[in-house]
């Protein structure tokens, strides 16, 4: 053998027993580097009994670098993320979450990783959740745990804090002190100790010690107690459908928990409300009542949110758990009923199962006291009505337990010879029922057609009763006048084989006809249109509630119902301004008298110049409150026209519901 064969033999055995003793003594003080990465998901190291967790899988994606946005360019050109970002609500939020200084804080240091690397790709890009336990209305308060995969540096930088002086953590003001099979990291700026420990390639962040050995408890358990191996979280987020990269947001809340820490004991809605829909909506649901929620919600394309949770059995009333029991509707009952009289440019399309009867008495309950009393009187009038109950109860033999309601843009147009009407805005509206027994419902057409003056009909003459007869589409129709209906000055109604229709617009009322019986080009269904039958594919088995919007249609109605609102959203505190006013107007134009001092001139006087000053008050604060109101107005319209289109399933049953959303995003082009 030559010099230098044997030389270079010789060269070989050094570096394989330097190798050997370099890669021992690495993986022996910091971590083997051919070690494999976690099988399970990172949900298996959290504890089953946790009160929240949430988690995102291909975090990286979305930043580029963190903590810039990779989208950012295109959501500066689309309104709807304009309007979140320069809304009061964003920039309280930014301000008191010190948004901009904890970003420019955050990017030197950022760039101090070494190898220009992104923060990302060391840790948590890969795979990133947080569990925890609530300890009070402040989130700062929570027990929690990170648990985020991490490449090599991220493993290296977790496995140097057993060797401090590695890191050079004493010069940061930071002391690292080795407990069990973790490292107490405090000092420096933060807030609370950090617990953290590492198992494969997966970096544990806590801020108790039994939070982080926890994972390693349960690693050598084979994971059963950890929430990866629950039935909650395998039956709505494990086998749910997923996309590809299965990179949706996972979630889990106790929100029974989480309601006792916010200290919330109320009802939400509230059920008391002056204002009707959420007196009316807290009578369907409470939030109170749900236990939990778990599921996944998808940003791909759009939002899509697939939501369950379980109801707590004693705090349902009565009402709620009939209603759930309701047997609800399927996919191809949409499709092929309900769907098939909708207008394919419905602006929205909702469909509700359940008990007519049931759902008249709950509009009613939750009407201001006064105008229910209104109501109910005019009915006893009659004489055939001893109150509003026996109303509830024809309407409920009269129809089935289901209801539709199409709204869309109002451009039919008024006959000349039609009812008089107001010029507000308004967009054309109809419910539709299925009928169940039409003698009932004519019986009650009838009843009001033939009492017109007590429920306010009248016509366009002294002489006229604002009640009229005719055919439409060959169904026999009933119209009602009345100046008190806004826009319109009508209500049609028909029974036209199983469906009865009621609505604003008579002619709507036949539009709806010819989509039911015609289709086609000329009367499309909104059954028919692709988008709508694509996103139909992901509805639940069953359903009692569905929601269809179509924004670009929306949105100009909501801008028109906005402008409307405005008038009555100025707030004046007329009980102390009247008697402020009057008092400066006597003392200045009257002498100091008193007003009942005054003489019935002086007194028509006074009031004339009364009424005129606090017109001016009120144009005043009109001009203040009225834009700020259309801004916040415009914003959620914008908002909502940030989607292509929304549709929206809600199933219920008494021991539990599910909420899927599946709301497409609109190209910034058609969110003008």
């Amino acid at each position: 053998m030559s010099l230098k064969s044997r030389f270079l033999r010789i060269a070989l055995i050094v570096l394989g027993v330097l190798g050997f003793a370099g890669y021992f003594a690495f993986a022996t003080f910091l971590f083997d580097p051919f070690e494999s990465d976690l099988e399970y998901d990172v949900a298996a190291l959290a504890p089953r009994d946790v009160d929240f967790y949430v988690s995102k899988a291909d975090l990286r994606t979305l930043f580029d670098p963190f903590p810039e946005l990779a989208a950012r360019k295109t959501l500066d050109e689309h309104p709807g993320w304009n309007a979140w970002t320069s809304s009061p609500e964003y920039k309280d939020l930014a301000k008191s979450a010190r948004l901009e200084e904890t970003l420019a804080e955050l990017k030197p240091q950022l760039a101090q990783i070494p190898l220009g690397a992104d923060l990302l790709s060391v840790f948590g890009g890969a795979d990133l959740a947080v569990a925890g336990y609530l300890k009070g209305a402040d989130f700062a308060q929570a027990d929690w745990v990170l648990y985020g995969r991490a490449n090599w540096m991220g493993k290296l930088a977790a496995s140097a804090l057993h060797h401090p002086g590695l890191l050079g953590l004493e010069k940061q003001g930071l002391q690292a002190v080795e407990q069990d099979e973790c490292v107490a990291l405090s000092g420096g700026q933060l807030s609370r100790t950090l617990y953290i420990t590492r198992l494969r390639d997966v970096v544990v962040v806590a801020t108790k010690p039994e939070l982080a050995k926890k994972a390693h408890e349960l690693e050598r358990k084979q994971f059963a107690d950890s929430l990866f191996q629950s039935a909650t979280y395998h039956d709505w987020i494990q086998q749910k459908e997923r996309n590809k990269a299965r990179d949706e947001l996972e979630v889990y809340v106790n929100t029974m928990k989480l309601m006792d820490n916010l200290g919330f004991k109320g009802e939400l809605p509230d059920t008391k409300s002056q204002d009707f829909t959420p007196a009316f909506l807290g009578r369907w649901f409470q939030a109170r009542s749900a236990k939990n929620v778990t599921g996944i919600v998808g940003l791909d394309g759009g939002l899509q949110v697939d939501l369950h949770g379980e109801f707590s059995s004693e705090l349902i009333t009565r009402d709620q758990e009939k209603f759930y029991r309701t047997r609800g509707f399927d996919r191809a009952q949409v499709l092929g009923e309900a769907a098939q009289l909708a207008p394919a440019d419905c602006a929205l399309f909702l469909l509700l199962h359940g008990g007519t009867g049931d759902l008249a008495r709950q509009v009613f309950a939750s009407m201001e006291p006064a105008m229910r009393q209104a109501i109910e009187d005019v009915f006893r009038s009659t004489g055939k009505y001893q109150n509003l109950e026996q109303v509830v109860a024809q309407l409920d033999g009269a129809f089935k337990d289901r209801v539709a309601i199409l709204v869309r843009k109002n451009d039919y147009g008024f006959d000349a010879d039609g009812p008089p009407h107001d010029e507000q805005p308004v967009p054309a509206i109809a419910l539709v029922f299925w009928s169940q027994d039409p003698k009932q419902i004519i019986d009650l057409r009838e009843t009001i057609g033939n009492n017109g003056s007590k429920f306010g009909l009248k016509g366009r003459t002294e002489t006229e009763v604002g009640f009229f007869k005719y055919f439409e589409a060959g169904y026999e129709t009933r119209e009602y006048w009345s100046g008190s209906i806004p826009g319109t000055g009508c209500i049609s109604t028909v029974n036209a084989g199983e469906i009865t229709i009621v609505t604003n617009m008579s002619k709507m009322m036949g539009h709806i006809l010819k989509v039911q019986t015609q289709g086609g080009d000329r009367y499309p269904r909104l059954a028919d249109e692709p988008a709508f039958e694509a996103l139909m594919q992901s509805a639940p088995a069953r359903s009692n509630l569905l929601v269809y919007a179509n924004p670009r249609i929306l949105g100009p109605i909501l801008r028109d119902q906005a402008r409307v609102a405005a008038a009555g959203s100025v707030n004046v505190d007329w009980n102390s301004i009247t008697p402020l006013e009057a008092q400066k107007l006597l003392r200045a134009e009257f002498g100091g008298k008193k007003e009942e001092e005054l003489s019935p001139e002086d007194r028509a006087s006074f009031e004339a110049k009364l009424d005129a000053r606090l017109k001016e008050i009120e144009s005043k604060f009109a001009k203040e409150q009225v834009p700020t109101f259309m801004a916040k107005q415009e914003r959620w319209v914008r908002y909502l026209e940030s989607a292509e289109t929304v549709l929206l399933f809600l199933a219920l049953d008494p021991k539990s519901w599910d909420l899927v959303v599946r709301a497409p995003f609109a190209r910034p082009a058609a969110a003008n």
